[in-house]
């Protein structure tokens, strides 16, 4: 178990490392230059940053479970555009948005998990912190695929110039073989922001995008590693260390 935690500890170091390295002092701060397109496009892009994906299988985690990760995204975003620029009061910005952050799930009677985030960009005013919730219909078996459906919420902190969140909707089906679980699901996701700025006067946005994702857990209990893809608008890949219990 002490080895276990040793690594668990040591690969989320080198995560926070690698990321502390692509974030430098990188505040959101909005240029008064920014127009509304400009800022309609950065809403969508930034707001996939921003959605709680599921980062777990469909199967849940049974009444006794408990689950707690160190996870990161990375969002692919078109820094070569000049509004990211603008968004960042003109500093250098990100081609991939890095999002680390610690996830706690826990198991429930009746085939429910519930789960909360939180996460915050090193070298940055970037906070975010998430709740979520997953009922599987379907448990699976040896034979049948677990399926589950799940919501979630994200609201950004720690920017003044600017209020977002998500809430998504997800249809995930997973089936385990022996240490791996493959999954795979749906997503619908909302997404809203509006500016707090003098800087500018801009009009809410509210976006609505579909979302595949792919994923592949493997379960070497009670240590857990987790990589997910999801492909909508804007591409995102993750990755988790955890424990569970």
């Amino acid at each position: 178990m002490k080895k276990l935690l040793h690594l668990i500890i040591s690969l989320s170091l080198s995560i926070s490392i690698s990321i502390s390295n692509l974030a430098q002092a990188k505040d959101i701060q909005l240029d008064p230059s920014l127009v509304q397109d400009e800022f309609h496009q950065f809403v969508q892009e930034f707001g996939t940053a921003l959605w709680f994906n599921p980062m777990a299988p469909a199967e849940t985690l049974g009444v006794l479970g408990f689950d707690v990760s160190i996870e990161s995204t990375f969002t692919d975003v078109s820094d070569e555009k000049s509004y990211w620029k603008k968004i960042f009061a003109n500093q250098e910005t990100y081609s991939y948005i890095p999002a680390p952050r610690l996830h706690v799930q826990k198991g429930l009677p009746f085939n429910i998990d519930i789960g909360a985030m939180y996460l915050a960009v090193p070298d940055s005013n970037i906070k975010l912190w998430g709740i979520e919730a997953k009922y599987s219909f379907i448990e699976g078996s040896v034979i049948n695929p677990a399926i589950s459906i799940r919501g979630s919420y994200s609201r950004l902190a720690g920017v003044s110039d600017l209020t977002m969140d998500t809430k998504s909707v997800d249809l995930l089906i997973s089936k385990g073989f022996l240490m791996f679980t493959p999954y795979a699901g749906v997503s619908m996701v909302q997404i809203s922001g509006s500016e707090n700025s003098d800087k500018v006067t801009l009009a809410n946005v509210d976006e609505t995008e579909k979302r595949f994702l792919l994923g592949l857990q493997l379960s070497l209990f009670p240590l857990i590693i987790n990589a997910e893809a999801s492909f909508g608008e804007v591409p995102q890949y993750g990755l988790k260390f955890g424990m569970r219990f």
